[in-house]
């Protein structure tokens, strides 16, 4: 039988995606050995992603007290020079749950620091409000309840069908997670809105990021499992 690499499982519920576009030069800092930046139409993006993360595992364990929360973090897009796989490399991540970051860096090597998200929705007259905060930044939308799904190709598309994050080990060393979860599907949004303000829990040089656009996705289950990407092989994570 084979052994499972699936290591931590939850949901990943209600995202807004707010991404910019930013000097590629700023990106290549942070790329994992054998990756190399994705464009979309010859345009480096970076994305803010705030969503809920709800009923956490790591290894089959039920966490107690961290069954809902909000969770922001900040990514880019790449793809594998080895097998062309898509995915992303995450800059930092935030969490209001001081074992989860501690985890992630610890065991998994990934950029995972504590702070205080705040998390609040509402849902009224068919309608869903979604709130993100941090101090007095907020990542917000206001959306109806029906959903599309991606068109293949869409802007869209290509930030947020990814299944796949690339961390940095070593200067030789890549991991590769594999994000595995039912195609996600588009709010119909009314309303977004992204504190610019939030770019200021990254180093400096982020703060010359362009707004492009922002979307609102339903999110699943998920589970994730770890491998390691090959300089001599593909990986492969069924």
């Amino acid at each position: 039988m084979k052994k499972s690499n699936i290591f931590m499982t939850g949901y990943w519920k209600d995202l807004i995606i707010s991404t910019f576009e930013i000097e590629k030069e700023i990106l290549e800092a942070y790329l994992p050995n054998n990756t190399e930046i994705d464009l979309y139409n010859g345009k480096a993006l970076m994305s803010i992603v705030a969503f809920t993360f709800s009923n956490v595992k790591f290894f089959g364990v039920k966490i107690p007290f961290h069954q809902n929360f909000g969770q922001i973090n900040f990514r880019f897009y790449v793809k594998s020079k080895i097998n062309n796989v898509k995915g992303v490399v995450f800059i930092k991540e935030f969490a209001p749950k001081p074992l989860v970051a501690s985890i992630a860096n610890l065991f998994y090597n990934e950029p995972f620091f504590y702070k205080n998200i705040k998390l609040n929705k509402t849902i009224h007259e068919g309608k869903k409000n979604i709130k993100y905060s941090y101090k007095n930044m907020v990542i917000e939308a206001n959306t109806n309840k029906s959903t599309q799904p991606l068109i293949k190709n869409s802007f869209e598309d290509f930030v947020v069908d990814r299944y796949t994050a690339f961390i940095k080990s070593n200067k030789q060393k890549t991991f590769q997670y594999k994000i595995n979860h039912k195609p996600w599907r588009l709010y119909n949004s009314i309303y977004t809105h992204v504190d610019h303000n939030i770019l200021s829990l990254l180093p400096k040089q982020f703060k010359t990021a362009k707004h492009i656009k922002t979307c609102v996705v339903d999110g699943s289950y998920v589970s994730v499992e770890k491998g390691i990407l090959q300089k001599l092989q593909k990986l492969e994570l069924i």
